[in-house]
């Protein structure tokens, strides 16, 4: 069961990496740097939805393996409360991309969302080597 936990959240990984990929269109568009043809904006909703959903669903599976192996949620330190951390901000960056999907955001709005999803992407690059250090060593 704990290994099945980083497979999901490689998957939300890859599919959070490809959802900003698309959104950078848009933010070149804005710039100047492109056309508005390039920005696929069903399919970056789309995507951003699967990135969203994946990335719950495996860290309801953490939360449920800790508490499964250890009966407790929060025994992995820093993991456990870096993953509140990183839902926490994914789930204002997805409130304010649905904002902007019903039409009702400003370029502000925009670069909002950008900069907390972008920047929650450290915090998750921090969270994959903890817990490569975790399964490594202490389970």
């Amino acid at each position: 069961m704990a290994f099945i936990h980083p497979m999901v959240i490689l998957l939300a990984i890859l599919s959070g990496v490809y959802t900003g990929f698309l959104g950078w269109k848009r933010f070149r568009f804005r710039r100047g740097r492109g056309t508005a043809s390039e920005f696929p904006w069903q399919k970056h909703i789309q995507w951003g939805k699967r990135f969203y959903i994946l990335l719950w669903i495996g860290s309801f599976i953490g939360f449920g393996a800790l508490f499964y192996l250890k009966g407790e949620i929060f025994t992995s330190g820093l993991h456990a409360y870096l993953a509140v951390l990183i839902l926490l901000l994914f789930s204002i960056g997805v409130a304010l991309g649905g904002k902007l999907s019903k039409g009702k955001g400003t370029n502000r709005l925009a670069l909002s969302h950008l900069i907390i999803n972008y920047s929650t992407f450290f915090f998750v690059l921090i969270q994959v080597i903890l817990g490569v250090v975790f399964l490594t060593f202490f389970l």
